[in-house]
């Protein structure tokens, strides 16, 4: 394992992780929830039979997990001793800043089973792989209200998700003009209360489904945040926007519709905003040609089979021309901003 970002592999070895992809993601999910990566970093090392000891396991089966996550290039020898590859140091001690632990949990517990039915959700254009998942409602979001505990890894995921893009955000737009932004699908509050706290003279509605605003409204303890950052369920597509924004945000959401859903969405807000208002999209995306990024192609299948059955990692071409479309007059492009993403401001 090279110890400046990048993994030697070959192409044979490229297509072996492909076709063994589903046990590649197994040998990491189990090394996860054994805590194996947590006890090699503390410990500077174990060897086979003491990696056996710290697990609870026979000595057979954790060589065949440590061989598994050692061809994978995650772990090292030193000595007799497994280590933690670079990347792992990095990415999947649960300690880190950039842990994946959440991401892993949300493909094991609530994507991967649907992602057998990509073939049929290709040629019937919908979410076959809704099926794995019981519930009112014909997208993901809808059945999750029946599982709070899936629903919590959902919202666990995706909060962990957003708070790392989200400063990217931060980082590269002033929201200084804007005294009150409405958080379209603002999920469990993670953008409103960064947002709330950057900006201490901003208010920040989160518009969401009400059992997923319950969630929102628990996380929040200070009482100066309580005061600016409110919560308001509704359905973005049938009820009516709080009033008084003059500021929408649409982030991590333009992914799961069609091109036309969005922008009808679009123009709601358009309509809902005053002169000089604005709207802004930040979404993962795809390129303009449609050959990349890796993370774009490989979350969009999920969106068409799970999630809505209609969506996409658009490029920030579509995105810009959805925001035209609705009827803003002024577009704003910020590319490159980190996490595969891209943010789109409309002005009316």
């Amino acid at each position: 394992m090279a110890s400046n970002g990048s993994v030697p592999i070959s192409d044979a070895d490229y297509l072996r992780i492909i076709i063994h992809g589903h046990t590649a993601f197994e040998l990491l999910r189990t090394g996860l929830e054994f805590g194996l990566f947590d006890k090699l970093e503390e410990s500077g090392g174990l060897t086979r039979a003491e990696v056996a000891e710290a697990l609870g396991v026979d000595e057979q089966p954790a060589r065949v997990l440590l061989l598994g996550l050692a061809s994978l290039l995650l772990l090292e020898k030193d000595g007799d001793k497994f280590v933690n590859a670079p990347i792992v140091s990095r990415k999947l001690l649960s300690g880190g800043d950039r842990f994946l632990g959440p991401l892993v949990d949300m493909q094991a517990k609530v994507i991967n089973a649907s992602l057998v039915d990509l073939a049929d959700s290709i040629r019937q254009n919908t979410n076959v792989g809704l099926r794995h998942v019981d519930g009112p409602g014909p997208t993901l979001y809808s059945r999750l209200t029946a599982h709070p505990e899936l629903q919590q890894v959902f919202y666990d995921n995706m909060g962990d998700a957003s708070a790392k893009a989200f400063a990217q955000f931060l980082d590269n737009y002033d929201c200084s003009h804007i005294k009150h932004a409405i958080d379209v699908g603002g999920g469990d509050g993670t953008n409103s209360i960064e947002l709330a706290k950057r900006y201490p003279d901003l208010e920040v509605t989160v518009f969401d489904q009400e059992s997923v605003t319950k969630i929102a409204a628990n996380r929040i303890e200070d009482p100066d945040l309580r005061k600016r950052v409110h919560f308001h369920p509704g359905d973005m597509f049938d009820d009516k926007l709080p009033e008084g924004a003059d500021a929408i945000l649409f982030f991590h959401i333009f992914e799961i519709w069609s091109l036309e859903r969005n922008t009808a969405l679009l123009r709601k807000f358009y309509d809902a905003l005053p002169e000089g208002g604005v709207v802004l999209v930040y979404n993962f995306v795809c390129e303009d040609d449609d050959t990349g990024s890796l993370s774009a192609g490989l979350i969009s299948p999920y969106f068409l089979t799970l999630a809505s059955g209609e969506g996409m990692a658009y490029s920030a071409a579509d995105m810009e021309e959805s925001v035209l479309a609705a009827g803003f007059s002024r577009v704003e492009r910020f590319e490159e901003m980190g996490f595969s993403h891209s943010l789109v401001v409309g002005h009316k």
